[in-house]
């Protein structure tokens, strides 16, 4: 089967099973994630390893076209009402669950190096789904507006570890080596500097440009020209410069939406064109799931698991409780943090080239755990919004997030 043929049944099925899942009461990103695993190469093949490699540079688009949509919640006004709540949530959540999972990979007689990567992917959530649910919910009050919070500021942070990680790996190897410990430092700090810096630069610079250049375009053509025209430049620019795709496109939606009048009317322009391109991310991110790992996670990636949901969910009502915050938040906030999957798939594809040593462990645990975390992950983001009292589906869907 040819690309356009396995994007076109990618479509048609995506929107089969957005409407057989809604009679079960399921949210459509796991309908799309299941269509996905139905038609690739672990179950039936009808969408081949060839076809996704072909297809991924959609993903990629749809992926920045997501975190741009999240990049909307360090909106000033917002920012300043749950700016200090979402610091200290993300930092106690995200704590709980690499300290739970780096100290019982240790424990169960894995090196400190592995102990370290594992932890730090274990901080990362999953942006795309948890606001793909949260859409679908058209849910609105404290609970989802300290979500999107975390999911912004959370992914950040697994970047930042992992570097720190990566960076205290390499010291490791080249401290008994003579007279390169200094080139050892550089090469070990300068991409974890790079990487962060250098990212939130590019996402200002774009967002500056979208900024000015909105103000000159009327026209929902034109409007939408300029978006997907600037999401793929800061997409493909950051491929260039090896910066983070995720964190540059963050910095896009946040520059945009602090400096433009018309940033609601984008945000209004961009929810009219971004369901197809949602569901080809998530058919994609399903049909690349390989249910085959399951069974291979072995006692660490069933440890993996465990202690990485019961980190996030006791860490963020731990934070909730301590900082004071509503009911609803301190008892289901922790269900909405179980998603993970691009940036930990990522993450896995840097440490197989850069650490090829400890590669493997890494790889069979969490990939084989991101199948299990994003078939329940957006089932509990849903059952906690729901059962918060904050979803509305049966109300017209707000035209943007910051809405």
């Amino acid at each position: 089967m040819n690309e356009l043929s396995s994007l076109g049944l990618i479509l048609l099925l995506a929107l089969l099973a957005g409407h057989l899942v809604q009679a079960l009461r399921v949210p459509e990103v796991t309908g799309y994630l299941l269509a996905g695993i139905a038609l690739g190469p672990s179950v039936l093949g009808w969408v081949s390893h060839e076809n996704l490699q072909a297809l991924n540079i959609l993903s990629e688009v749809a992926l920045g076209l997501i975190l741009f949509s999240v990049g909307s919640v360090f909106h000033q006004a917002r920012f300043a009402r749950y700016g200090r709540r979402i610091f200290y949530l993300t930092l106690i959540e995200s704590a709980a669950a690499a300290l739970l999972v780096g100290v019982g990979t240790l424990v169960t007689g894995q090196s400190w190096q592995v102990a370290g990567l594992l932890g730090a992917i274990a901080i990362a959530t999953a942006p795309a789904s948890t606001l793909m649910v949260l859409r679908e919910c058209n849910s609105k009050g404290p609970l989802s507006d300290t979500l999107l919070g975390i999911i912004a500021v959370n992914n950040i942070l697994c970047l930042g570890a992992y570097s720190l990680v990566a960076a205290c790996i390499d010291l490791g190897s080249g401290w008994g080596a003579s007279g390169a410990l200094i080139e050892t430092f550089y090469g070990s700090i300068y991409p974890l500097i790079w990487q962060l810096i250098g990212s939130v630069a590019l996402g200002f610079l774009v967002g500056l440009m979208l900024a000015g250049w909105a103000t000159k375009v009327n026209e929902q053509g034109e409007m939408l020209m300029l978006l997907a025209g600037s999401v793929l430049l800061c997409v493909g620019i950051a491929r260039i410069l090896e910066l983070s795709a995720l964190i540059a496109s963050l910095g896009v939606g946040a520059t945009m939406v602090n400096l433009s009048a018309r940033s609601r009317r984008l945000f209004h322009t961009l929810s009219g064109m971004d369901p197809p391109f949602y569901a080809i991310f998530f058919v994609i991110a399903g049909a690349d799931l390989d249910v085959s790992l399951v069974p291979s996670m072995g006692i660490l990636g069933a440890y993996y698991v465990f202690a990485r949901a019961a980190g996030k969910f006791w860490g963020a009502r731990y934070a909730a409780r301590w900082l004071g915050l509503e009911d609803a938040v301190q008892r289901l906030l922790g269900f909405g943090l179980m998603a993970q999957a691009g940036l930990a798939v990522g993450l896995v594809l840097v440490i197989n080239q850069r650490f090829p040593e400890h590669a493997e462990i890494v790889s069979t645990v969490v990939l084989s755990s991101v199948v299990i975390y994003e078939m329940f992950g957006p089932i509990s983001t849903r059952y906690a919004v729901t059962r918060s009292g904050e979803a509305r589906p049966d109300q017209p869907e707000p035209a943007s997030i910051i809405d």
